[in-house]
C-alpha cells in the first residue's frame, strides 16, 4: 500500500504521466501496479559510474540513465588519472571496491609516481590513460555488474511526493524528454558540467555540456524551483595536436616509472610491461604566447566574463593575465596506443581557433603543429554544495543525491570519489542500512565532502594534500586499512577484497611486532648493514631503525640479519615497503596530533589587525596572502574556515600570533 499522500507532483507541471518507460523497463511490486527501482543514477559521467555500480553492488535494483549509452566512461578532457591528492582519492575509491582504479590498470600507457622527492604521505600516483580502452574496461565492468540496468534518456524532471503532516518532500520519480515515467525511492544526479551548459570559442556559443553533447535544460530548471542555491562556474580544455605534426627530437623526455605501480589493491602489476609504456615529453610558452593572449581578450568572451574559473588548473589565458611575462610548463602527453592526438596539459584556452593555432605554433617543438581539434571553454550550472548532508543527500528533497561537478568540483577523481558515497548512501536508504560517512580523519574523501559541505565553494574545487589535517596518516598506501572494512560492513565492498585488506593488516601487525622485538645497539644495527657509525650507540629494535630516513635501510636488509624470523617478511614486496612506510610515520603521526590539538586549543585566539601576511616568518603562499589580506579573519577559527588555507599555515599562524603577543609583552 502506497502511504497517503498530500500530493505527488512534478517540479515542471507541462509534462504528463506516461509509464511507457516503466511498462518497458521497469519491474513491478507484489500488487502488480508500482514499477520501480531502488535506485536511479542520472549521468554516465566518473561519478554516474562509480554511483551505479557502488549501489549495485550493494544489492538495490539499479538504473543508470544516460544520454549515449556509448559515452559511459568517457575522458571528456585529460587523458589521464591521479596526481597529487587526487591519487589519494583514487586508492580510497579503490578501497571502497569502485571501479575506476582497476579499470586504469588495465588501460593505462604510462604510470608514474608523482613527489617522490618527498615523503610518502604525499606521492601522487599518475597514470596516463588510453581513452579507448579506458572507456571500454568501465562499460565491460558495468555491463558485467549485477543488478545494473543502463537506458539512453533525457531526464527532463523530477516527481516528488509528500505524506500527509510531513513538511519534507520526497522523491518519487522522474520525467523524460520523452514524456515517459520512471519510479524509485533514491536518485543519484551526477551531470556534470551539462546543467544549462555552454561550449565558447572566442566569441562564438553554443549550448552543450561538452561538444557533440546536449546540455540538460530541463533538469536544471527543476533544480531551481525546487529551491536550490544556483550559481555558474566555468571550466575548460586544451587544443588536441596531430602528433605527426610535432618535433619530439628537440623536447625533453619523461618515461614513466620502472616498475610502473598500479592503483588498486587488487593488483599486483599493472597490465603492461615497463618497455612497453609511452613516454610524455616537455616543452615551454614563450613571449610570443603572452602577446597573442593580451591582443586577442576583445574576442575571448570565456576569459572575459565574470565566471570563476580554476584556481589550479588555470587556462593559458589565465595564467598569463595573472602571471605577467613568466613562462609557463606545457606537458604533451599521449592519448592512447592508437590515437595520433597529444593532449598539451597546461595549455586550456577558448581563442578563436585561427589564433589557437598561432599560440601552439610558438612554442618549442610545435612551430609547424596542426590543431586536430580547437580548446574550448564550458560554463555551466552548480548547486550550493551547503545544501547537502555529509552522505550527500540533499537537505531538501528525501532520496535526492547529488555527486560530481553539480556539487561545485573539478577532476575525474573527486567526481568518482563524490560518486561512490553518493551511491552507496542512496541504496542505503532504500535497503535500510546505515549511512556511510566518512570522517576527516579517516579519508581525503572526508575532506572533500567537510568541506564541501561545510564551507562551499566559489570556485571549482580541486583536491590537494595540503588541504587534510592528518595527511600523514591518510596515505595512498594505507587507503584499504582506513576504508575497506566500513565499506564491507555495509556491503559495498566485496568479500575478495575484505579477505585480502584482512591477509595484509595481519601480516603487517606481525611483521611490526616481530621488527619491534629484535633490539639492538645502533651501531651495532649499522656495522651489519654497512652504514657509517654514529659516535654513540643507542639501544634500538629493528623498527626503529627502519625509521631513519635513510634509502639504505631497506626492510629487506633489515631481514637478512634474522632471516628465521624475518625471512617471511622478504619474499613479499608490497608488505616490505608498507612496513618501511609505516616506520617512517610511527613518530610523525603522533607529532602531526599534537599540532592538530594545538589548534583546536587557539580556535578562539584574537589575530591582531596589525598582522603582517606578507612577513617571511608566516611563509604563506601567493594564494593564502590574498585571500587573508583580502578576508582579515579575526580569529584563527575565522581563518581555519577560509578556502584554500592549509592546516599546516593554520599551526604557523597560530605560533606566529602567540610570539607576535610575546614580543609585544615584553
Amino acid at each position: 500500500m502506497l502511504p497517503r499522500l498530500t500530493s505527488i507532483f512534478r517540479i515542471n507541471k507541462r509534462f504528463t504521466h506516461n509509464l511507457t518507460f516503466a511498462e518497458r523497463y521497469c519491474s513491478t511490486t507484489s500488487n502488480n501496479q508500482t514499477p520501480f527501482y531502488d535506485v536511479v543514477v542520472v549521468g554516465g559521467g566518473h561519478a554516474g559510474t562509480e554511483a551505479c555500480s557502488a549501489a549495485a553492488r550493494m544489492g538495490a535494483r539499479t538504473l543508470l540513465i544516460t544520454h549515449k549509452r556509448s559515452t559511459i566512461g568517457e575522458m571528456s578532457c585529460n587523458p589521464s588519472f591521479g596526481g597529487i591528492g587526487k591519487g589519494h582519492l583514487m586508492r580510497e575509491v579503490d578501497a571502497l571496491d569502485g571501479v575506476c582504479a582497476r579499470s586504469c590498470d588495465n588501460s593505462g600507457v604510462q604510470y608514474k609516481v608523482l613527489n617522490k622527492r618527498r615523503g610518502p604521505a604525499v606521492w601522487g600516483p599518475r597514470a596516463q590513460i588510453d581513452r579507448k580502452l579506458y572507456k571500454a574496461e568501465v562499460q565491460k565492468e558495468l555491463s558485467e555488474t549485477a543488478n545494473l540496468e543502463i537506458v539512453e534518456a533525457s531526464v527532463e524532471d523530477i516527481i516528488l511526493e509528500r505524506e500527509e503532516g510531513q513538511s519534507l518532500n520526497r522523491i518519487k520519480g522522474i520525467s523524460l524528454k520523452n514524456g515517459d515515467v520512471v519510479w524509485t525511492k533514491s536518485l543519484v544526479i551526477t551531470t556534470g558540467t551539462f546543467l544549462r551548459g555552454q561550449i565558447n570559442i572566442g566569441l562564438k556559443t553554443m549550448p552543450a555540456g561538452r561538444i557533440g553533447d546536449e546540455p540538460a535544460i530541463g533538469l536544471a530548471k527543476s533544480l531551481e524551483d525546487l529551491g536550490f542555491r544556483m550559481s555558474r562556474l566555468k571550466t575548460g580544455t586544451p587544443p588536441r595536436i596531430k602528433a605527426s605534426s610535432i618535433n619530439f627530437d628537440i623536447l625533453e623526455r619523461h618515461p614513466g616509472d620502472n616498475p610502473p605501480v598500479p592503483f588498486s589493491f587488487m593488483n599486483d602489476r599493472v597490465w603492461l610491461n615497463n618497455e612497453d609504456q609511452l613516454d610524455c615529453f616537455l616543452t615551454h610558452t614563450s613571449a610570443d604566447v603572452n602577446d597573442i593572449v593580451k591582443r586577442n581578450l576583445h574576442c575571448n568572451r570565456h576569459v572575459t566574463e565574470e565566471l570563476t574559473g580554476p584556481r589550479y588548473c588555470p587556462s593559458i589565458e589565465s595564467k598569463v593575465l595573472r602571471f605577467g611575462g613568466k613562462t609557463h610548463q606545457i606537458w604533451l602527453e599521449p592519448e592512447g596506443f592508437d590515437s595520433e592526438l597529444i593532449y598539451p596539459n597546461g595549455l586550456s584556452c577558448t581563442l578563436p581557433e585561427e589564433e589557437q593555432i598561432k599560440l601552439v605554433r610558438c612554442l618549442r617543438g610545435l612551430e609547424e603543429a596542426e590543431l586536430a581539434r580547437p580548446g574550448y571553454g564550458v560554463e555551466y550550472d552548480f548547486v550550493d554544495p551547503r545544501e547537502l548532508y555529509q552522505t550527500l543527500e540533499t537537505k531538501r528533497a528525501d532520496g535526492l543525491f547529488f555527486a560530481g561537478q553539480i556539487n561545485g568540483t573539478t577532476g575525474y577523481e573527486e567526481a568518482g570519489a563524490q560518486g561512490i558515497l553518493a551511491g552507496a548512501n542512496a541504496a542505503a536508504k532504500t535497503l535500510k542500512r546505515k549511512p556511510l560517512t566518512i570522517s576527516r580523519t579517516e579519508g581525503y574523501l572526508g575532506v572533500l565532502v567537510d568541506d564541501l559541505t561545510t564551507l562551499g565553494t566559489n570556485e571549482p574545487y580541486r583536491m590537494f594534500t595540503s588541504r587534510a589535517e592528518f595527511r600523514l596518516s591518510l596515505r595512498p598506501d594505507n587507503a584499504d586499512l582506513r576504508l575497506t572494512e566500513k565499506g564491507y560492513q555495509i556491503g559495498l565492498v566485496s568479500e575478495e577484497r575484505y579477505q585480502r585488506m584482512v591477509s595484509i593488516r595481519e601480516k603487517l601487525k606481525m611483521g611490526i611486532e616481530l621488527l619491534s622485538d629484535i633490539k639492538k645497539g645502533s651501531n651495532t644495527w649499522k656495522e651489519q648493514l654497512g652504514l657509517p657509525l654514529g659516535k654513540a650507540s643507542i639501544h634500538k629494535s629493528a623498527f626503529e631503525m627502519l625509521a631513519i630516513t635513510v634509502e639504505d635501510i631497506k626492510t629487506e636488509d633489515l631481514c637478512d640479519l634474522a632471516p628465521e624470523v624475518l625471512g617471511w617478511i622478504k619474499d613479499d614486496r608490497v608488505l616490505c615497503e608498507r612496513l618501511k612506510i609505516e616506520a617512517l610515520y610511527s613518530l610523525s603521526i603522533q607529532e602531526q596530533a599534537k599540532e592538530v590539538e594545538e589548534v583546536q586549543r587557539h580556535e578562539q585566539l584574537r589575530i591582531p589587525r596589525s598582522i603582517d601576511y606578507l612577513s617571511r616568518s608566516l611563509n604563506l603562499s601567493y594564494e593564502e596572502q590574498e585571500k587573508l589580506v583580502n578576508i582579515q579573519p579575526q580569529t584563527i577559527a575565522a581563518a581555519s574556515r577560509i578556502q584554500g588555507i592549509t592546516p599546516s599555515t593554520i599551526v604557523r599562524l597560530v605560533r606566529y600570533v602567540k610570539q607576535q603577543e610575546m614580543t609585544a609583552s615584553a
